[in-house]
C-alpha cells in the first residue's frame, strides 16, 4: 500500500484482535515515525512502547476514565437529567466505545521532550514548534501502521489523568504527552464516519482558501 492509499484508508480503530504485533514491525514503525520533520533537528520527542500486560491495562483504564470525563463535558446533558446522571452516562458511553482498549496488544505513547534550544524568552514558541513536530511524528506512525495493516486511533483522553499516566510510565516532570495510540490488528476496518460526525464534517473545499481568507474553493 503506497502513502496516498494509506492516508485515504487510515481509520480510527477502537476494537482489536489479540494477535500480537511483531517486534520487527514495532521497530520499523518507530523508525518511520521518527523520520518526521523536526525543526533544527531538535528531535524534541520520544515514544514509549507499552507491551507489559499490567502496564497496558493501567494505560487503558486511564484512557477510559479520561474518556468518560471528556464525553460528559462535550455532549450536552439530556433535558431533565441531573449532573450525576449525566456523569454516569459519560462513564457508560466510555465503556461502550473504549472498553475494548483493555485488550490492545500495544500502546504507543508520543512524548514531547523539551531540548531548550531557543532563547528563554522564546520558550513558548519553542514549545509550539516541538508540539507540531510530535504531531508530524504521530501522523507518520499512523499512516505507516495503516500501510502494514495495523490499526491506530489518535487519543488524548489521558489529558484528564496526566499525572497518573506520567507516574505510571516514570516520565520526568517536563516531558509532555500530547497524544498516544493503541496499536494492533483490527477486528474489522471501520467504514465511513458515524452519523453524528458525518453530519458535522465540513467539505474539504470549504477549508481551502485561494490567495486570501474567505475566498474558499467551495465558493468558486
Amino acid at each position: 500500500m503506497d502513502a496516498i492509499e494509506a492516508i485515504r484508508k487510515r481509520r480510527s480503530v477502537r476494537s482489536y484482535t489479540d494477535q500480537p504485533v511483531a517486534d520487527a514491525d514495532l521497530d520499523e514503525l518507530c523508525r518511520l515515525a521518527l523520520l518526521a520533520p523536526t525543526g533544527g533537528m531538535s528531535q524534541s520527542w520520544g515514544i514509549v512502547v507499552v507491551k507489559d500486560p499490567e502496564t497496558k491495562l493501567k494505560v487503558a483504564e486511564i484512557v477510559i476514565d479520561g474518556g468518560a470525563e471528556y464525553f460528559a463535558m462535550m455532549r450536552p446533558a439530556q433535558e431533565g437529567t441531573t449532573a450525576e446522571e449525566h456523569k454516569a452516562w459519560g462513564r457508560e458511553y466510555a465503556e461502550q466505545v473504549l472498553g475494548s482498549y483493555r485488550h490492545v496488544p500495544v500502546w504507543l505513547v508520543g512524548l514531547l521532550v523539551p531540548r531548550h534550544l531557543f532563547p528563554p524568552e522564546e520558550a513558548e514558541n519553542e514549545r509550539t514548534a516541538d508540539m507540531i513536530s510530535v504531531g508530524f511524528m504521530m501522523e507518520n506512525l499512523m499512516v505507516a501502521a495503516r500501510a502494514k495493516g495495523l490499526g491506530t486511533v489518535p487519543t488524548v483522553f489521558h489529558w484528564w489523568a496526566i499525572d497518573e499516566l506520567k507516574s505510571l510510565l516514570g516520565l520526568p516532570d517536563d516531558v509532555e504527552v500530547p497524544a498516544l495510540t493503541p496499536l494492533g490488528y483490527p477486528t474489522e476496518w471501520p467504514q465511513g464516519l458515524p452519523p453524528r460526525l458525518q453530519e458535522i464534517r465540513r467539505p474539504w473545499q470549504s477549508l481551502v482558501h485561494e490567495d486570501r481568507w474567505g475566498n474558499t474553493r467551495a465558493d468558486s
